[in-house]
């Protein structure tokens, strides 16, 4: 199915998407949004989405971390409520963390990183770090 046709479905249930622009190799899974019913409940309580996609739900929004079988990671923030904030979007694999530019992001928007070389098996975790406040992260993700 494609982006476009996911996007038109997405729009006539009333449901928000976020999508992701990723190249993709050859017979690597393509990166696109999931189920809406996520981004408009929250995330599971267990907070697997599914194997390498994990989310944290905030009082102000959701983190979603996800890695792609093509070694590309994305992290992303869905604020859906609260003031603006200043933060940067990150992940943290093996004690070492990576973090995306700071950024200001308001009530109703998406913000993303995205980062190439993360190994699709290396245990990874998303991490949001507000200025003022502390670093959010989503569970474990891994292709176990």
């Amino acid at each position: 199915m494609t982006m476009h046709k996911i996007a038109r479905m997405a729009a006539v249930a009333g449901m928000a998407l976020t999508s992701i622009a990723v190249t993709t190799a050859a017979h690597a899974e393509e990166a696109r949004p999931r189920p809406a019913v996520a981004l408009a409940a929250g995330c599971p309580g267990s907070g697997q989405i599914d194997r390498n996609y994990t989310c944290t739900s905030l009082s102000s929004g959701v983190l979603f971390h996800r890695k792609y079988t093509n070694d590309v990671a994305s992290t992303w923030y869905t604020k859906t409520s609260g003031g603006t904030i200043s933060a940067r979007l990150g992940y943290n694999r093996g004690g070492s963390s990576h973090y995306g530019a700071k950024f200001s992001q308001s009530s109703g928007t998406t913000k993303t990183s995205t980062w190439n070389g993360v190994d699709y098996c290396s245990s990874t975790v998303g991490m949001l770090t507000v200025d003022g406040q502390q670093t959010f992260q989503t569970p474990l993700a891994s292709c176990s």
